[in-house]
């Protein structure tokens, strides 16, 4: 029973080791070291910066992807490959600019959350010029999982959001009826859309910047669980374990 048990634990870890989490940062404009930076900081943690197509890339082993300020509209091979990372239980994480500084990037991430069959766009206004700080005491912070332990928020000038049906808000700005962070689930996916509101500039210890970007790659969203299909080399493990386990029968019954 115990080489049993020491058989089976083997093919379990090694199976878990094909899961690993990962990030993947992916865009234009914006300065994609500084998440890819974050994320490679964080224990347990692995990011890269890919390039060219999304389509063009694997996203195997990636649990969060950073889709950031395109320069061009998505096209249709990408937005399917992000439909196939969200079916397959993959975050996508959509951060555009404030205002009418880039309105044609923001109104290509609005089409593409709305090809994935989204609810949230990005409205070409600017409220909260300046630096602020939400927090959960005013308001600004809305209780979530996603928003635990986030009690300060340091951000500067961002572009509101249009939040319906099944999305969800996070974070609203000062008059609390502008939302400038919300999520929504698609299937075991999950999609969030943040605009630059500066909120990379200041994480330090006296805000929990860094709190709400690692409770995005982290944090429990209520998406219901993928039917987990195992990769072609996971696959190879179990087969031999399975393999170990009927050697092991056929030496007990001999």
């Amino acid at each position: 029973m115990k080489k049993l048990l020491v058989v089976l634990t083997f093919v379990i870890l090694c199976a878990s080791q094909a899961f690993a989490t990962e990030v993947n940062v992916w865009g234009e404009r914006f300065d994609l070291g500084i998440i890819n930076n974050f994320y490679n900081g964080l224990p347990g943690h692995t990011s890269s910066i890919i390039s060219g197509n999304l389509d063009s890339n694997s996203l195997e082993g990636v649990r969060l992807l950073w889709a950031v300020q395109p320069a061009d509209s998505y096209t249709a091979a990408e937005i399917a490959k992000m439909a196939l990372f969200l079916s397959n239980g993959g975050r996508i994480a959509f951060m555009g600019e404030h205002g009418s500084y880039a309105p044609d990037e923001d109104q290509r991430i609005s089409a593409a959350i709305a090809s994935l069959g989204g609810h949230i766009s990005i409205n070409l206004d600017f409220p909260d010029g300046g630096f602020h700080d939400a927090t959960r005491d005013n308001g600004q912070i809305l209780d979530h999982t996603l928003t635990n332990g986030v009690n300060i928020y340091n951000y500067a000038c961002f572009a509101s959001l249009n939040v319906s049906g099944p999305a969800e808000r996070l974070m609203v700005g000062t008059n609390h009826n502008q939302v400038m962070m919300a999520y929504e689930n698609i299937g075991p996916g999950s999609i969030f859309l943040i605009t630059d509101q500066n909120v990379w500039d200041n994480i330090n210890g006296s805000n929990d910047n860094d709190r709400m970007f690692e409770n995005l790659l982290t944090g429990e969203t209520g998406a219901p669980p993928v039917q987990a299909v195992p990769e072609p080399s996971t696959w190879v493990l179990l087969v031999t374990g399975f393999a170990g386990l009927a050697l092991f029968r056929r030496k007990l019954r001999a």
